[in-house]
């Protein structure tokens, strides 16, 4: 322990007691991470670059002799070509951020090839495509297309927290301690392990952890500590041997989910479908005699032993956003690309008063966004307010937009570093139905990459048929802290998201609460921050699910016996529809 208090304690600077010069090279320690002059080591470290991540250094504080260090360095991925590439052509420019994938950083990494990497460099096609890859992680780089070029940005806009990725330091610093080691040198090497270890946690531990130009640095969770299921859509019998078989001890290889509890990779609401994430529903009548029960191998699971996921943080959602639109890991942040596209919240209101805030973190020229709130039918390739499920407020004039149609509110409009306010006032309503969400069990489930959704096709024509105009409900839009008047009054009835939709390159930052630079201080009645949906939506989705067991009586079904859906398929009095299991799985079976 005292070895981990030391060396958690050590100054992060050269040995030289000098500041960093991001101009020049430097080696960052694995285990202390301290950065290192390249010119203040004893070692050689061949050519370099600065911001370069493709290896691993042990400082003479940390080895085990106190004296040598240790220098590996290792062939570089492409995401690393390109992280280095961009943080260099970032720090020789005094004010630019974005680059042209074409005309600067492949040109620089083909220019720099050998200082980047000892890999033989490929043909200029397979140059060019394994780049073009490279730089579509969204999760390590932001682009956007300006005046018809392909521009490029580190996601990380800090240089200074830009490092190797040091995924396993334990294994590279064995290698080198065990060609010396003695015996009486055991316990010091332990507890240097030890301290390496609580190094590497205390960094993962960071809210602001080192950007590593990798995924491996991105905070993720345990596909273990998850609840989301992974079942797959049929069931086997509980004899069967699977020819997937892994070894003993062997990790599986889907072990990690995108932060935020959210697989990794998901179906996008598109093309009138939309898809919600579904978890086994532990409350589902007869739920654990279905699981023990081996007549219903090989058949689809019926869609009410499962609920949907809820997200315990009110974010930007994943799949309910057009593809096109990049989302920060914090999932509060979200970039434009090309046409106007759009994106919801996690978690919807549907009675009382709610706000948010978002702030215009970048607006280019030519750029534009339209925020405010929208139901679930709103189109999400379009702007929202080109239908009849959103209101928006636009950046351009200032303009407000129902069902495409504009009308002036605000002189001027808003841009870039402005703080913006979105109020709705949702009375209540006489009709249960409207603050409750939308029926899923009833739905078909479908797999996706080893994950189950209800499945849900769009029906605008019902949904605009539905509609109904509240007797009071209003939005009301903020700018600066000023309020800006009622923009829309009212609104349907219905459950709204907080929505956003961006025109080419601009970036939006959200918060959701529940603190904000700028409360409102003049609504007519007491608001709520939208986080605070979130313990409201746990009680509706509840609530739904319950309403429907009880509606749909299983005391009568025989899971013993599958022929029951046929057995029923004749029947058409609402007691027996009540009664039998096609009445819960109807879409799985025909």
């Amino acid at each position: 322990m005292p070895n981990v208090i030391k060396m958690t304690n050590r100054s992060l600077t050269c040995y030289c007691g000098g500041e960093r010069d991001l101009s020049k090279v430097e080696v960052q320690c694995c285990l202390c991470l301290r950065y290192c002059h390249q010119e203040c080591l004893s070692l050689t470290t061949g050519p370099m670059l600065p911001f370069m991540t493709n290896y691993q250094f042990v400082c003479k504080d940390c080895s085990q002799n106190k004296t040598d260090e240790n220098f590996l360095k290792k062939n570089a991925t492409f995401n690393q070509l390109c992280t280095t590439a961009l943080a260099n052509l970032t720090q020789q420019s005094a004010t630019q951020t974005f680059f042209s994938r074409d005309r600067e950083i492949i040109p620089f990494i083909d220019e720099k090839w050998d200082l980047l990497t000892f890999s033989q460099k490929k043909n200029k096609p397979t140059l060019h495509a394994s780049v073009y890859k490279a730089l579509a992680r969204e999760d390590l780089f932001v682009s956007s297309e300006i005046n018809g070029e392909v521009m490029i940005a580190l996601r990380e806009r800090s240089l200074e927290r830009i490092g190797p990725t040091n995924e396993k330091p334990h294994e590279f610093i064995n290698s080198n301690i065990n060609r010396a080691q003695s015996p009486g040198t055991s316990n010091l090497t332990n507890s240097f392990l030890s301290s390496s270890n609580t190094m590497s946690a205390q960094s993962n531990q960071s809210g602001n952890g080192t950007f590593h130009g990798s995924s491996s640095a991105n905070s993720v969770s345990s596909l273990a500590n998850s609840e989301v299921t992974r079942r797959t859509s049929k069931r086997k019998l509980a004899n069967e041997n699977s020819m997937n078989a892994k070894r003993r001890g062997e990790v599986p290889k889907l072990e990690r989910l995108i932060p935020k509890t959210f697989p990794p990779e998901y179906p996008f609401n598109k093309e009138g479908y939309r898809y919600h994430l579904a978890e086994p529903d532990p409350h589902s009548p007869f739920r654990q005699k279905f699981d023990e029960t081996e007549v219903w191998a090989g058949k689809p699971i019926p869609g009410h032993l499962y609920r949907t996921f809820i997200e315990t943080e009110c974010l930007l959602s994943l799949n309910d956003r057009a593809q096109q639109l990049k989302l920060n890991d914090d999932r509060l942040t979200v970039t434009g690309d090309k046409g106007y596209c759009s994106v919801r919240s996690t978690h919807p209101v549907s009675h009382g008063a709610w706000y948010y805030e978002v702030t215009i973190t970048s607006m280019p020229p030519n750029t534009g966004t339209r925020i405010g709130w929208a139901q679930h039918l709103a189109n999400l390739q379009t702007p929202i307010g080109t239908d009849k499920f959103g209101y928006s407020w636009r950046s351009r004039k200032g303009t407000i937009f129902h069902e495409a149609c504009g009308s002036h509110y605000s002189n001027g409009g808003y841009a870039e570093n402005d703080v913006l306010g979105f109020l709705i006032i949702l009375p209540e309503v006489s009709h249960p139905d409207v603050m409750l969400p939308r029926k899923y069990k009833k739905l078909p489930l479908v797999k996706f990459k080893n994950y189950i959704y209800f499945e849900e096709r769009d029906d605008l024509r019902a949904g605009e048929a539905s509609l109904k105009a509240t007797n009071g409900g209003k939005i009301i839009f903020y700018k600066n802290g000023v309020n800006q008047g009622v923009a829309f009054t009212n609104i349907y009835e219905g459950n709204y998201y907080a929505a956003i939709s961006i025109y080419y390159g601009a970036t939006v930052s959200a918060n959701f609460g529940p603190t904000f630079v700028h409360p409102p201080t003049d609504s007519p009645i007491p608001w709520k921050p939208l986080t605070d949906s979130i313990p409201e939506t746990y009680c509706t989705h509840a609530l739904n699910d319950l309403l429907f067991h009880i509606s749909h009586d299983e005391q009568h079904v025989d899971f013993n016996d599958p022929t029951t859906i046929g057995k029923n398929s004749g029947r058409n009095s609402s007691r027996d529809r009540s009664r039998r299991l096609t009445t819960l799985s109807a879409p799985l079976f025909e």
